[in-house]
């Protein structure tokens, strides 16, 4: 059976953000409990992140017939990966970050707008990381 343009395939991608989310939610969770001194606490955040990771990665092999989930390419192989990676790095650096930074310089936050602005060069740098690796790829075997 086909699985693009299902509900099934929408389901799919829902889960594995959602699931992607709690991963770190968890890891969030388990800094804070490690700040207040909740050791065990920690510990059982990260278990649950863990596992948590093991459920996205089950829903994105599924997804890997249709494509990465936030750019729609394809997928599985490392240089499929780093080539849909690198589209994403770029639409973050280039588009989304700076739409955010722009929408909360208008609302009047400021201090987020930086956060925005910060986050788009940081992910510009993870592009170009990524665009040398794929470049150098074909070179390294």
């Amino acid at each position: 059976m086909v699985l693009k343009g299902t509900r099934t395939e929408q389901h799919l991608r829902a889960a594995f953000a959602a699931e992607a989310q709690t991963n770190r939610r968890y890891l969030y969770f388990a800094q804070q409990a490690d700040i207040e001194g909740y050791t065990e606490v920690a510990e059982m955040f990260r278990a649950a992140a863990e596992a948590e990771t093991g459920h996205a990665f089950g829903h994105l092999e599924f997804l890997e017939q249709v494509g990465d989930p936030a750019t729609g390419q394809s997928i599985g192989t490392t240089r499929l990966n780093l080539e849909a990676a690198l589209i994403d790095e770029k639409n973050e650096a280039e588009n989304r970050y700076p739409e955010m930074a722009r929408a909360a310089r208008e609302e009047g936050f400021d201090d987020i707008a930086d956060w925005f602005e910060s986050l788009a060069r940081v992910e510009a740098a993870h592009a170009s990381r990524m665009e040398r690796a794929l470049n150098e790829f074909g070179n390294s075997r």
